[in-house]
């Protein structure tokens, strides 16, 4: 099993996004291993709006209507370690790393989880279980539950990641996807700059699938590049707040900058 820092590299990277992936097993067992990584449900779950908190409360993140408190972040981050550790020693500066990796993510959730409530979009109980079904057929028997165990992921707390990510996809792609607009001229560009890309056993594939290929990798693109820009402005909108004080405090100084550059 990966280590949980190779984990944190693998899930907190928001240029592979998860609504344009293509499953197969080993990417399945990348979802069901990062999962357990931000326990996002549990601490939303638990997060007061700002005018409940009293003074002395050790608020970590704040938006308008959140608050993640410092205890909150360290028993998600105690949980993930427990979960990947494997009892291993483990670099202290990958372990800082990996904590930045983690504030951020938790910024980005309760950010998603704040515009999904502005747009008004949920997710179904059975948009969820179609989409448990059609990840679980690409396992034999109960190959599938066995790895979660193996993973010492309980399958009730990967459901409830797969829901927090798949509402995650809903408001992409309604503020990003959807305004994507692919002309022909974009797609003749994009072949010609990749044609090699698209080459198998020496062929460029039928026409129809290539360009497919190309309106789902330029779609992938467009909506990678302008996702950075869209976090901020949602950021800034929600009055997204770190108290880095207690960031300090529990993380040590070196943190503050690496969690200011990822802003």
């Amino acid at each position: 099993m990966l280590s949980i820092f190779r984990k944190f590299a693998i899930c907190y990277q928001w240029h592979r996004p998860i609504w344009n992936r293509r499953r197969n097993r080993r990417d399945d067992q990348c979802v069901a291993g990062c999962l357990i990584v931000c326990l996002m449900v549990m601490i939303i779950g638990g997060c007061d709006t700002p005018a409940t908190q009293r003074p002395g409360d050790t608020v970590l993140i704040r938006t308008d209507r959140q608050a993640v408190t410092v205890d909150q972040f360290e028993r998600a981050f105690e949980a993930a370690k427990i979960a990947y550790s494997e009892n291993r020693v483990v670099d202290p500066q990958l372990m800082k790393q990996a904590r930045v990796r983690m504030l951020n993510q938790m910024i980005e959730e309760l950010i998603i989880e704040r515009r999904a409530q502005e747009l008004g979009i949920v997710l179904g109980d059975g948009e969820l279980d179609a989409a448990i079904q059609d990840i679980k057929k690409d396992y034999p028997d109960d190959e599938f539950e066995q790895m979660l165990l193996e993973s010492a992921i309980p399958y009730s707390l990967w459901r409830d990641r797969l829901r927090v990510r798949l509402m995650m996809d809903k408001v992409i792609d309604r503020d990003l996807t959807e305004s994507v607009t692919i002309s022909a001229q974009d797609m003749e560009d994009y072949y010609n700059a990749h044609e090699d890309d698209f080459v198998v056993d020496g062929e460029n594939p039928p026409q129809a699938d290539l360009k497919h290929r190309i309106v789902e990798r330029l779609r992938r693109e467009k909506v990678e590049a302008a996702y950075p820009q869209w976090m901020d402005g949602l950021r800034n909108r929600y009055q997204v707040t770190i108290n880095w004080a207690l960031w300090n405090i529990s993380a040590g100084p070196d943190n503050q900058t690496a969690a200011k550059v990822q802003e």
